[in-house]
């Protein structure tokens, strides 16, 4: 039988190794948790480094090269500030955004990829700092993406539009904005951006300018303040917020440099297509009939220096696919009228004076576009980023697509206005090339 002080002493022996050995067990705990912490940070970091390459690879435009892309990288950082609630700007945290060419297989070529990487120090907890001798852990992220590009095959699109309504200086005019009982006005479901700071401040100052409302707060017959209550309302958009850093004269060159770039694309397209209608006979043209033919493409150009009025009726041929129309030079005012509704879509593309004057330009030289909706429904896209639409006779109907100018004067007081993307041209209408998607690729192509 034990005695009484063996069993004692083999008592004490095990307090003291109990006691021993729990401070390492503590830190053991402390660097398994550690690990995951550090763990479930890398899947954050790495999430949006991913998420801040596709946005950058596809955003990848405005003039951005290999060697500068302040396009792609404003968008890339928005990304990283959206998935981590801040930015990497200050060191020892780093986010660094490049691109670069690599050989592809075959006979591809070179591909263009985008690459964001970033890195950012965390805390440690106290006992696993003490045990490395550091208070920090540097955690570190890695992504690369392909570059997008659009196709060019059988005519196809370019620049995307992603806006319902871009207005470059002045918003004027009436959409029955009051609404003192229900809401019994035009609606808008789409963004609406505007690039001159001080029309935007104004708007947003206004009550009835700083919130407009969606179709189903028309349809459920609500107040003003009822749709504001249930989210059916959207405000203004300033084009600044996509442009961080610019001044109000930075932004405006950066919108004149896009219009330039986009009249340069679509004259390149309409000059080159083997495919494109030119009429230059008349003053008035009722379109298609007037055009003899059942292309995609239509070039016009006005018998009168000073009158250009187009008639449009419904193109026939498959209904989702855009017909394009391009006025190539300039004239002091043009008068679009619709004679029935459009189904089919239809990308008007104007520039005016583009791009060889600046951006400002006065109001008595811009052109003047006169849109006449006689009661009937719109698809498509009015691009006409130089010229003022006024007024955009728009009482009634349905208004489908994007309408893009520098100054829009509304008479458009029970119309609803609804976002559809549709694109500029692009493509030649030969074989072309296929469409790139921005997809994320293995880090060792870098």
């Amino acid at each position: 039988m034990m005695s009484l002080h063996k069993e004692r002493k083999q008592k004490g022996a095990f307090l003291v190794l109990f006691a021993v050995l729990l401070p390492v067990f503590l830190l053991l705990v402390a660097l398994v948790s550690e690990i995951g912490r550090i763990w479930a940070y890398h899947t954050k970091l790495q999430n949006a480094a991913d998420a801040a390459a596709l946005a950058g690879a596809a955003n990848f435009v405005n003039g951005d090269t290999i060697d500068a892309h302040p396009n792609a990288d404003t968008f890339a950082a928005r990304y990283v500030a959206a998935n981590l609630g801040h930015n990497l700007t200050s060191s020892p945290n780093l986010q660094q955004f490049e691109a670069e060419t690599k050989a592809a297989s075959g006979s591809e070529g070179e591909k263009a990829y985008y690459r964001v990487h970033l890195e950012e120090e965390i805390p440690l907890i106290q006992a696993t700092a003490a045990w490395l001798h550091r208070p920090t852990f540097l955690v570190k992220a890695t992504a690369v993406a392909l570059i997008g590009k659009e196709g060019t095959s059988g005519g196809g699109d370019g620049k995307k539009l992603g806006k319902m309504i871009s207005i470059g200086l002045e918003f004027a005019g009436s959409v029955n904005e009051a609404n003192n009982a229900a809401i019994y006005g035009s609606v808008f479901d789409g963004d609406v951006a505007i690039w001159n700071r001080q029309t935007y401040e104004r708007m947003m100052q206004t009550e009835k300018d700083s919130k407009y409302f969606m179709k189903e707060a028309k349809d459920r017959y609500l107040t003003r303040e009822q749709a504001i209550a249930a989210g059916l309302y959207k405000e203004p958009l300033w084009a600044g917020n996509e442009y961080p850093g610019l001044d109000t004269q930075a932004l405006m060159n950066q919108r004149n440099a896009i219009i330039a770039e986009d009249a340069e694309s679509v004259k390149k397209i309409f000059d080159n297509a083997n495919n494109v209608v030119v009429k230059n006979d008349r003053q008035t043209y009722n379109l298609p009939q007037d055009t003899g033919s059942d292309s995609r493409y239509y070039k016009l150009t006005s018998s009168d220096s000073n009158n250009f009025t187009i008639n449009l009726y419904n193109f026939g041929g498959n209904q989702d696919e855009p017909v394009y129309i391009y006025i190539p030079n300039d004239y002091p005012s043009i008068e679009i009228q619709l004679q029935e509704d459009i189904v089919r879509p239809i990308i008007f593309c104007y520039f005016g004076k583009y791009p060889n004057n600046p951006w400002y330009m006065p109001s008595d030289t811009r052109t003047t576009i006169r849109f006449v909706g006689n009661y009937h429904s719109f698809r498509g896209s009015i691009y006409t980023p130089t010229a003022k639409i006024e007024p955009f006779n728009y009482e009634y109907g349905n208004f489908t697509g994007s309408l893009y100018a520098d100054k829009i004067q509304f008479n458009s007081n029970h119309a609803n206005f609804k976002f559809e993307e549709f694109s500029l041209p692009g493509g030649s209408g030969g074989s072309g090339s296929p469409a790139v998607k921005p997809r994320l690729v293995d880090n060792s192509l870098w």
